[in-house]
């Protein structure tokens, strides 16, 4: 994977998408072995963030990757959760724009191992 996503090889977007389902429930069976082996193809790219259907699953890579900051964050925004891959600004978008648009209460729970970098 490129360390720069802005400034090298591909779009970061094209980059994230390249590996695997960015959605598991496109997968034409949703087993254990399915799941664990498309998480495992992703990555291993170095792509961290899947989703299955509205829950995203982030895995630490354990190294900092350059899919953060300012020009990713305005990639999301007033873009629906299927537009781009996969991550967590796509669905703090969906969220602040549920708020905003429908005026409905919203949740995110963000769960993980004490120490994971949550």
């Amino acid at each position: 994977m490129p360390q720069n996503f802005l400034n090298e090889g591909p779009a970061w977007k094209d980059v994230m998408s390249q590996s695997g389902l960015d959605d598991m429930t496109l997968l034409s069976k949703l087993t254990n072995e399915q799941i664990m082996q498309n998480l495992k193809e992703r990555f291993d790219n170095g792509i961290i963030y899947t989703n299955i259907g509205e829950v995203l699953i982030s895995m630490n890579p354990y190294q900092w990757l350059q899919i953060f900051g300012p020009e990713i964050i305005q990639s999301y925004v007033g873009k629906a959760r299927i537009e781009l891959p996969p991550h967590i600004y796509g669905v703090a978008e969906q969220a602040y724009r549920t708020m905003v648009n429908e005026r409905e209460n919203q949740c995110i729970l963000i769960t993980g191992e004490s120490g994971a970098g949550k």
